[in-house]
């Protein structure tokens, strides 16, 4: 079953990520209730039928539910025709299953006799559109009835159906959203009308057409209103876009493909056959309100290079024409300036004439964001007015980042002077990187009483960052009444850091009802912490429902230290499934506290290998449990030496005579880190070597360090003989 090719057995391509044509399977609802079937079927034998609309995800479910339930058996795949030849072979067959994938071709189950296959214990795994099992569950009581038909009604009684929806419910969307591949949680955050297999299977079937279309006898009048359409949304507008747009900008690329030689189909019948349903429900073009059209969302992204085409240049104006505010003209300007920079040029001239100059700042705004603060220069020099005093912040806060200071301090004073009060904070933000923190300050509190933006913001960052607590708790709570969320988060985790645990729940909860995520993770951690068990669950079912993977590392967590281990487990292996880096090393850690070493062993070498220093002691633990003693010891100096003081414990347990010299490496470096146990051990070598000198030296530090089980230690020992004669 594992080697059953999933194209070949039905399943619909995705577009092509540079390693597989199949997107990752998603759990569906309907999964443990074919699942109880198989498992009878494969008993027994029988039929087991998955019935749905076109690309719901018939064959995928019925495809990994098989090959997880029934995983030794052989599949013989049914061609069209010919059926009763392939249940000739499968009696021959060790552990066979009949696979038919679209039950309606396959001239109505003739020659499909189940009384035979049960008797052999042979289970039957098919689908079929939900349309077609009406017609062959239908009963005829005519007495001159087709033979196919009575057959095949007597065989559909037989059948169990599983019905699978085409709308994706809350919790198979959730599944999506958290998906390690990158086109389903796409597909997920942009399908609402369709599942996300319809979405998916879709996208690669529609650019078929649409090229199929585009040829004479097609409908290449349809299919250039259509690249129209997904043209005016590369350039950045979005929204329905008007009929009367769709109609001028199509003439642009029908005109490109031969034109009237083409000949083009009339108008309506073109808009008609755009608006068709062509996947289940998915068309090309979806109408809304008012005869305008929005394309297919999996139209506009991943398209391979061999269908991509540049956008047509008049359609970049027609865009430009259409754009509705400021940023819309910006995002539609910027967009050209990144695939055709020559028309970028044209646009940006247009927008500057209209008085649209916040256009031209989110352009050098968005370059210096990616990292190209020479471009942003370039680009204000060009198309900005030198007297702008927005533009000159702009052009200061590019030369910071090309670490120009001097330069970007004077650009400051030159907006300051021109009236743009926020260049006061970002000339604090040049202060404190020179280490002028008094003048930062002093700056900071300057902008904050002229009102610049952010400012009270960055002095409670600059407070916080000098130990002044409740000096940036008040900053904070000045930029959060004026609105600053991210303001409100900040000194709510100042706050839990003085334990005001209280006053923090309230920041949070402030924070995260106008929508932070952080803050409601936050506050989630802080409840936590406090041992409202319940509730710290409830926020963290809320974050997984978002996607947050990390809630379900907090969650197993929290299921941990509350005594949990099978729910614990399951929340880390949940947050493997969603990819979160950390999963292997906490699932890891907690096999290995339930003594699971042979378990937990891949998952700590896995996180091991990823750099996570803490994994090394474990996986070293649990190597030595296994009885890989050297091995063992080779992953506990690797990660004493990584500055794991615990680490160099375990080393010092785990070695022997010929590991003295290492052993004594490793304890030193971590007594000089601090740790207690490290210097218990050292402290008794030395005596034992009779250094009482420098042993007595760390029996003071041991005393003055507070530890309640170190002060117990130190109370019941007493130097060795050998070490108290010397």
């Amino acid at each position: 079953m594992a080697e059953f090719d999933a194209l070949a057995a039905g399943v619909r391509p995705s577009w092509e990520d540079g390693s597989d044509a199949l997107p990752a399977y998603v759990r569906r609802d309907r999964e443990q209730q074919l699942t109880d079937r198989l498992v009878q079927a494969g008993a027994r034998g029988g039929m087991v039928l998955v019935a749905g609309d076109t690309a719901c995800g018939k064959s995928r479910l019925a495809l990994e539910t098989a090959r997880r339930v029934l995983p030794e058996h052989r599949v013989c795949q049914v061609p069209r025709g010919g059926l009763r030849r392939a249940i000739i072979a499968v009696m021959h067959c060790p552990k066979p299953l009949l696979w038919l994938d679209g039950l309606e071709d396959h001239d109505r189950l003739q020659g499909l006799d189940l009384a035979e296959l049960r008797s052999h214990r042979i289970p039957v795994l098919a689908t079929v559109h939900v349309q077609h099992l009406a017609p062959l569950t239908a009963s005829h009581s005519t007495s001159g009835e087709n033979t196919d038909t009575v057959l095949s009604t007597a065989v559909m009684k037989q059948a169990s159906v599983v019905f699978l929806d085409r709308a994706w419910s809350p919790a198979e969307m959730r599944h999506a959203r958290t998906s390690p591949d990158p086109r389903v949680r796409s597909a997920a955050d942009q399908c609402t009308h369709w599942g996300v297999s319809e979405f998916l299977a879709a996208g690669p079937e529609l650019w078929t057409m649409l090229q199929v279309a585009r040829r004479i006898g097609g409908n290449p009048r349809g299919a250039a209103i259509v690249r129209s359409a997904v043209d005016l949304f590369r350039t950045g507008l979005r929204g329905p876009l008007p009929q009367d747009l769709l109609t001028r900008t199509h003439h642009y690329y029908l005109a490109g493909a031969s034109g009237d030689q083409l000949r083009p189909e009339p108008l309506e019948e073109a808009f008609a056959w755009a608006d068709g349903n062509r996947v289940g429900m998915t068309s090309l073009l979806q109408p809304v309100t008012g005869g305008a059209r929005l394309p297919f969302a999996g139209l506009l992204d991943d398209v391979p290079d061999h269908l991509s085409q540049p956008v047509h240049p008049l359609v970049w104006f027609e865009a430009i024409g259409c754009a509705g505010t400021a940023r819309t003209a910006w995002t539609v300007a910027s967009n050209a300036q990144r695939e055709q920079p020559l028309i970028a040029t044209w646009l940006w001239r247009i927008l500057r004439e209209a008085g649209l100059a916040s256009a031209l700042w989110h352009q050098a705004a968005a370059l210096i964001q990616d990292s190209r603060s020479e471009e942003a220069l370039q680009f204000l020099s060009e198309h900005t007015d030198p007297t702008d005093a927005f533009a000159r912040r702009i052009a200061a806060v590019a030369l910071s980042e090309l670490d120009r200071l001097d330069e970007a301090e004077r650009a400051c004073h030159e907006a300051h002077a021109r009236g743009d009060v926020d260049s006061l904070a970002h000339l604090a933000e040049i202060l404190a990187r020179r280490g002028h923190l008094d003048d930062a300050e002093r700056a900071y509190r300057r902008a904050a009483r002229a009102g610049a933006r952010n400012a009270w913001f960055n002095l409670g960052v600059l407070l916080a960052d000098r130990g002044e607590t409740r000096q940036a708790i008040h900053a904070y709570q000045q930029a959060a009444s004026a609105g600053d969320r991210d303001a409100l988060a900040n000194r709510g985790r100042l706050l839990a850091d003085i334990g005001k645990t209280r006053a923090a729940e309230r920041a949070f909860r402030k924070a995260s009802d106008l929508g932070d995520h952080e803050a409601l993770l936050d506050l989630a951690n802080l409840l936590k912490r406090e041992r409202r068990t319940n509730e710290a669950t409830q926020l963290y079912q809320q974050l997984i429902e978002h996607g947050d993977a990390r809630a379900w590392i907090n969650l197993g967590n929290l299921y941990a230290d509350n005594d949990r281990p099978v729910q614990a487990e399951h929340a880390y292996r949940q947050a493997l499934e969603a990819g979160h880096p950390s999963a292997h090393y906490y699932l890891g850690r907690h096999l290995a506290a339930e003594q699971r070493w042979h378990d937990a062993a891949p998952h700590l070498r896995h996180a091991t290998d990823m750099g996570t220093t803490d994994a090394g002691l474990y996986l070293g633990l649990a190597l030595k449990e296994l009885g890989n003693i050297q091995e063992a010891k080779t992953v506990f100096s690797a990660a004493a030496r990584a500055g794991l003081p615990l680490a160099a414990v375990a080393f010092a347990a785990t070695a022997d005579e010929t590991d003295a010299d290492e052993r004594r490496a490793l304890l030193h470096q971590a007594a000089d880190s601090g740790d207690p146990d490290a210097m218990l051990l050292v402290m008794v070598d030395l005596e034992h070597d009779g250094d009482l000198r420098r042993a007595e030296a760390l029996r003071r530090r041991l005393a003055d360090c507070g530890d309640p089980v170190t002060a117990a230690f130190l109370a019941a020992y007493s130097p060795t003989p050998r070490a108290a004669a010397c």
